[in-house]
C-alpha cells in the first residue's frame, strides 16, 4: 500500500509544485502590485447592479421598480460592454478604460440626482442604462492581459496549466469582488445612506480604475491585440461554441439576478430589506473556494464534464431554497449553490478563452462578462415582479429553473463540441 501510494503522492506534489511555479511566473511578468489594483478596480462593476437595486428600493420603496432599473443597467452593459472590448482589441485597453471611467463618473452622479429628484421611473431607467454601459469592466480586461501572459509558456502542457491558473485566479477574485460588492452596498447603506455605494464607486473609478488603465500590462496587452487584428472590423462573428457560451453566461447571470431579487424579497418579508446584500454575498463564499481549487483538479476531469457536474450541484442547491425558510439555513444553501455556480463560471471563461478567434480575446471575454451582467439584470426585473407578486419562494423557484437551463446547455455543449479538445 505504501509503495502504491508513492506515485500518486508524487503526482500530486508535481501538480502542486507546477501550479506554484506558474503563479510565481505570472507575478514576475505582471508585478505583485498589479493584483490588488486589478481586484479593487472590479468593485465599481461588482457593486453596480446591487447598488442600483438597493438605491431604488431604499429611496422609492418598490422592488419591482428597482428590478426594472437594474435591468436597464444590465442592458447598458450588454450593449456597450462588447463594443468596449472590441475597441480595446483595436486601439488598446488604456484609452478605452480612461474614457469609459470618465463617462461612468458622470453617469453615476446623474443617477443619484434623478433618483433623489423623484424623476419618472423611465428617466431613471435611462440614466441607469448609461451607468451600466460606462462602468469599466476591469475583470475581462484583466483576464485578457493574463491570458496573454500564460501564452508565453514554452510547452503546450505548461500553457494549458498556466491558462487554468489564470482562469481559476480570475474567477476566484471575481467571486470575491461579487462578495465584497454586495456587502459594501449593504454596509454603506445601513451606516451612511443609500447614496454611499455609488459615491464609493465614483471614488474608486477616479483612483484605482485609472491606475489599472495606465498599468504597464495594458501596453503589452494592447500591442499584442492590435498586432493580431490591425484592420479587423468592430463587428465580430463569433464561432458557434462562443455563441453557446454566451447563452450559458446569460443563464448564469440569470441565476445571480433572480437570486438577488428573491433574497431581497425574502429579507423584506422579515423587515430586514437593507441587509439583503449581505445575505446575498453568502452565495459567493463557496464559489471563491471552489474557483481557487479548480486549478488543482486532475486534467482528466475536463472542462465540459466539470460544467455538467457543477451545474447539476448548483441546480440542486437552488431547488432547496424553495423550501428552506430560516435565514441561517438560507445562507448555508446560498454558499452551496455558489460552489456549483463558481466552478461553472471558471469552466465557461476557460472555454471562451480557448474558443476566441486570434486577437479577439478581450472581445470574447468582455462579451461573456457582459452576458453575465445582462442576464443578471433581466432576471432581476422579471424576478423582482414575480417575487413582489408571489413571494420569495416563487422567486427562488425561478432561480432553480434557470439553473436547470445551465445544466441543459452544458449537456448540449458536450454533445456538440465534445470532440474538440478542451483541456482543464
Amino acid at each position: 500500500m505504501t509503495r502504491a501510494s508513492r506515485p500518486m503522492s508524487s503526482g500530486r506534489e508535481a501538480v502542486t509544485g507546477g501550479l506554484r511555479a506558474d503563479a510565481r511566473s505570472l507575478a514576475r511578468h505582471t508585478g505583485v502590485g498589479y493584483f490588488p489594483i486589478a481586484f479593487i478596480g472590479r468593485l465599481p462593476f461588482a457593486m453596480m447592479v446591487v447598488g442600483v437595486l438597493t438605491l431604488v428600493v431604499s429611496v422609492r420603496g418598490s422592488v419591482a421598480e428597482a428590478g426594472l432599473v437594474a435591468a436597464a443597467a444590465g442592458i447598458g452593459t450588454a450593449v456597450c460592454g462588447p463594443l468596449a472590448g472590441s475597441l480595446a482589441d483595436r486601439v488598446g485597453q488604456r484609452a478605452v478604460l480612461l474614457a469609459s471611467g470618465a463617462l461612468s463618473v458622470v453617469a453615476a452622479a446623474g443617477l443619484l440626482a434623478v433618483v433623489y429628484g423623484e424623476t419618472p421611473i423611465a428617466v431613471v431607467a435611462l440614466v441607469a442604462f448609461a451607468v451600466g454601459g460606462t462602468t469599466p469592466q476591469v475583470a475581462p480586461f484583466s483576464r485578457s492581459r493574463l491570458v496573454g501572459v500564460s501564452a508565453r509558456a514554452r510547452t503546450p502542457e505548461r500553457r494549458s496549466r498556466a491558462l487554468s491558473v489564470v482562469m481559476s485566479y480570475e474567477s476566484a477574485v471575481d467571486e470575491a469582488s461579487f462578495v465584497l460588492g454586495p456587502v459594501l452596498v449593504g454596509a454603506l447603506t445601513v451606516v451612511f445612506a443609500p447614496w454611499a455605494p455609488l459615491a464609493l464607486s465614483i471614488a474608486l473609478t477616479v483612483t484605482v480604475v485609472a491606475a489599472f488603465a495606465v498599468h504597464r500590462t495594458a501596453g503589452a496587452a494592447s500591442a499584442a491585440a492590435v498586432a493580431a487584428t490591425p484592420r479587423a472590423p468592430l463587428r465580430v462573428v463569433f464561432p458557434a461554441e462562443v455563441r453557446l457560451l454566451i447563452g450559458a453566461m446569460l443563464l448564469v447571470g440569470g441565476i445571480f439576478g433572480s437570486m438577488l431579487t428573491a433574497v431581497t424579497a425574502f429579507m423584506v418579508e422579515r423587515g430586514q430589506g437593507e441587509q439583503a446584500g449581505i445575505l446575498y454575498g453568502a452565495m459567493s463564499l463557496g464559489a471563491i473556494v471552489v474557483a481557487l481549487l479548480t486549478a488543482a483538479l486532475p486534467p482528466r476531469f475536463g472542462l465540459r464534464p466539470r460544467w455538467i457536474v457543477f451545474a447539476a450541484l448548483g441546480a440542486a442547491a437552488c431547488a432547496l431554497l424553495v423550501v428552506v425558510d430560516a435565514v441561517p439555513l438560507v445562507a448555508l444553501v446560498l454558499a452551496l449553490s455558489g460552489v456549483g455556480v463558481g466552478a461553472t463560471l471558471v469552466g465557461l471563461f476557460n472555454l471562451g478563452a480557448l474558443a476566441a478567434p486570434a486577437g479577439r480575446s478581450t472581445t470574447v471575454l468582455t462579451t461573456l462578462q457582459s452576458s453575465l451582467v445582462v442576464g443578471q439584470a433581466l432576471a432581476s426585473a422579471s424576478g423582482g415582479a414575480i417575487a413582489q407578486a408571489a413571494g420569495s419562494g416563487a422567486g427562488f423557484a425561478v432561480t432553480a429553473a434557470i439553473a436547470c437551463g445551465v445544466l441543459v446547455l452544458g449537456v448540449v455543449d458536450r454533445l456538440a463540441f465534445g470532440r474538440v479538445s478542451a483541456p482543464a
